[in-house]
């Protein structure tokens, strides 16, 4: 499978690149800065800006996949999330590649039917505008994603951590959060990028928003 991932420079996107890779995909990393993509050792690299179309049609032309992991935290304004799900939307099907996978948020996962997590008091402050833009772009793909075979992969709702894959994790389709019998939910960021690529492999969720955790 040819994969193309759009945010390659970023720990996340570089965690599904390298799990690509060693399953033995063709990756290539797509980002603005070259020498932080080049990290990503045995996939190929394009520079692109993910704002501009041309430029990321010309990027992700030839591949089977397109996997998004943009996100901003430059201020409280997070609008670059949902316009860049709307893009892709037309940007994907424009260049010829034939599905869609974005890594979404997991605030705006329910830990309990009909309570998000974002909705809580006590959900952290800082990271409220990007749960919020990552809510946005999900039902942008909801409401306007026909035609475009996607999915969109949630972490939990506070801890995706830095970490090596260990296995174990379980998937769940839907908008509920997987949790333990104590109430927590988190996963490594190498679980995390098996659990997509699992999804790249599998083709389970098409259509869809499903989550991973232990």
């Amino acid at each position: 499978m040819r994969i193309a991932v759009i945010g390659g420079s970023g720990w996340i996107g570089g965690s599904i690149a390298r799990e690509a890779l060693r399953r033995g995909h063709a990756v290539t990393v797509i980002g603005r800065d070259s020498d932080k993509l080049a990290r990503v050792a045995g996939a190929d690299v394009a520079v692109a800006d993910v704002t501009d179309f041309e430029a990321t049609a010309n990027a992700i032309r030839g591949h089977d996949v397109v996997v998004s992991a943009v996100t901003d935290r430059s201020g409280d304004d997070r609008s670059l999330i949902p316009a860049t799900a709307r893009m892709l939307l037309e940007v994907v099907p424009a260049a010829g590649v034939a599905r869609l996978a974005i890594v979404g948020g997991g605030g705006s996962l329910e830990i309990e039917p009909g309570v998000r997590e974002i909705d809580r008091p006590e959900f952290p402050a800082p990271y409220k505008a990007e749960a919020q833009a990552q809510a946005e772009a999900l039902e942008i793909l909801r409401a306007e994603g026909d035609g475009v075979d996607w999915t969109y992969l949630s972490p939990p709702p506070h801890e995706l951590v830095r970490g090596e894959k260990t296995g174990g994790y379980r998937v769940r389709e839907g908008n509920i959060a997987v949790m333990d019998d104590q109430g927590h939910s988190r996963i490594t960021s190498g679980d995390f990028a098996a659990a997509m690529v699992d999804e790249l492999e599998q083709h389970r969720f098409s259509g869809r928003r499903f989550t991973a955790a232990y």
